[in-house]
Formats: C-alpha cells, sequence, structure tokens
C-alpha cells in the first residue's frame, strides 16, 4: 500500500513539473465546467417562466426567477406519490439485496458447496448482468401480471431485486474472501453456527463493503426506468416515470420537468453526499482487494 501511494505521489508531481501547476488546474476546470454545465442548466430552467425557457437564444440566467414550476408539480403533477413511491422502492430494494446478496456471497466463500460448484454459480451471477433487461421484458410482464402484482411497489422491488443481486453478491464476495478466517476459526470452537459466524463475525468486518453495495443498488433502484414503465400504470409509478409523462405529443413541457429533475437528483446528492466517507473506503477496499 505505500509502495501503491509513494508510485501516485511520483506521478502526480511528474505531471505537475510537465504541465505546470496553472495548466492543471485550468483542465479541472474545464472538466468541472463540463459535468456541471448540465447540472447548472437543470435548475436554472426549474425556475424560468415558460416565456424564458423558450427563448432564443437561451438565457443562462433566469431574468424573472419563479417557483411555479415546483408548484405545478406538487400540485397537478402527483410528485409526493412519485417520491414515496420512488423511496419505498428503492429503500426496500437496497435492504433485500444486500441482505440477500451478503448470505449468497458469504455462502460462496464459507460455504459447505463444492469448489466447482461455487465456480459455476459465479459465472452464473456474471453473465445475468450481461444481457440487457429487456431482453426478458416480456416474460417479466405476464409473470407480474399473473401473480397479480401489476401497478404495486412490490413488483418493482422484486424485478429490482432479481437485477442487482448478481452485481451485489460479485462485489460482495471479495470482501468476504479477504476477511480474516482465522477470527472464524476461533468463533467455530465457541460453538456458532454458519449463520451466526456470519452475523456476529464476518459482516462486521466488511460493513464499509456492505455500505459501498448497498448505496450503488440504491441509485440503481432509484433510477431504474424500463420496468417502472412497464409494470406501472397509476398507483406505483415512481418520479423516473413522472418525469417521461412531461414529454407530450403536442410538447415538451421543460419546466415542470427541470423541477421535477431536480427533485429527483436531490436524494441521491444528499445521500452520497452524506456517506461519502463510507462509500469510498468501501470502494477502495475494494480496489485494493481486487
Amino acid at each position: 500500500m505505500a509502495r501503491h501511494a509513494a508510485g501516485a505521489i511520483r506521478r502526480d508531481q511528474q505531471l505537475s513539473t510537465f504541465l505546470g501547476r496553472p495548466v492543471k488546474y485550468v483542465v479541472i476546470a474545464v472538466l468541472l465546467a463540463i459535468i456541471l454545465f448540465p447540472l447548472y442548466w437543470l435548475v436554472s430552467n426549474s425556475f424560468k417562466p415558460e416565456q424564458e425557457y423558450y427563448h432564443k437564444p437561451p438565457i443562462m440566467v433566469p431574468i424573472h426567477p419563479t417557483t411555479q414550476n415546483f408548484v405545478d408539480i406538487v400540485v397537478n403533477r402527483g410528485l409526493f406519490t412519485g417520491l414515496k413511491n420512488s423511496l419505498l422502492i428503492a429503500v426496500f430494494t437496497t435492504l433485500c439485496t444486500v441482505l440477500f446478496g451478503s448470505l449468497a456471497s458469504y455462502a460462496l466463500v464459507n460455504g459447505v458447496l463444492p469448489r466447482r460448484l461455487k465456480h459455476v454459480f459465479a459465472w452464473w451471477f456474471l453473465i445475468q448482468k450481461m444481457y440487457p433487461a429487456i431482453v426478458v421484458a416480456v416474460p417479466v410482464f405476464y409473470i407480474i401480471r399473473s401473480l397479480q402484482l401489476m401497478d404495486r411497489v412490490a413488483a418493482l422491488v422484486l424485478m429490482n431485486t432479481s437485477f442487482n443481486l448478481p452485481l451485489v453478491i460479485l462485489l460482495m464476495v471479495g470482501f468476504y474472501q479477504e476477511a480474516p478466517f482465522e477470527v472464524e476459526e476461533q468463533s467455530m470452537l465457541d460453538g456458532c453456527n454458519l449463520l451466526q459466524r456470519w452475523f456476529y463475525i464476518t459482516t462486521p468486518m466488511v460493513r464499509a463493503g456492505m455500505i459501498a453495495t448497498g448505496m450503488l443498488t440504491f441509485v440503481a433502484s432509484w433510477n431504474e426506468f424500463l420496468y417502472a414503465v412497464i409494470l406501472t400504470i397509476v398507483r406505483a409509478k415512481p418520479l423516473t416515470v413522472l418525469i417521461a409523462g412531461f414529454i407530450t405529443d403536442k410538447a415538451l413541457v421543460w419546466g415542470p420537468m427541470a423541477a421535477m429533475g431536480c427533485v429527483v437528483v436531490l436524494p441521491v446528492v444528499v445521500i452520497m453526499w452524506a456517506m461519502q466517507r463510507d462509500f469510498v473506503s468501501g470502494v477502495s477496499a475494494g480496489a485494493l482487494k481486487g
């Protein structure tokens, strides 16, 4: 680890010597502008009245800022219902995926399955992440309809869990492999069974990895659109589907759509900012273990 850090410092020094600090700062500023400008444009349009976001040339800063777009999505567009559905889908998907994914990955690492069968399962989870989700859209629709789960939050929780579970298992396997098995051996001498070792011994040691995979799952579930469109009608529509409703055959309603986009982005930004240390430490630990 120390050698890796020393190499990174040397590369940074070489880059600074080759380009110079002013050039490096200019490059960073340009990249930040490219990344942040779409977010600024989203926020800017959310406060513009209709005549301003249709104006040519585009108005960069709202001349007559208004909150009418936010009032519109609250009163007429079902913002709170969509927000509730999105939160329920993302939270329950994250909890189910992390729980079942950690159990499955721990069983693959320390379970009693033959080693060859463990490799088969690992390859199967990897293959499941390779094909596009639209391939199984038709059978999924018929299954959900036969289970009478259409237009319910439970249907989206089930689908998001099934699609995120393989990735969580593959990521968590690496964390469980690096957990010291000597501690588990001591607990085995004290009479702990497999489930007790998972809950009391090993899982606390991979807490950072669970937080990182949980946050990735939350963001993926929060942003999911394909099956949310297919499996919802009215009651269970999340925010991502409500945003698509602003695209009509007559026009594209820019202001309310931008306001809804701000609401969609805000919870993810707040959660990532609040848990950035745990997320970065988990991702860094996974990278070092790989």
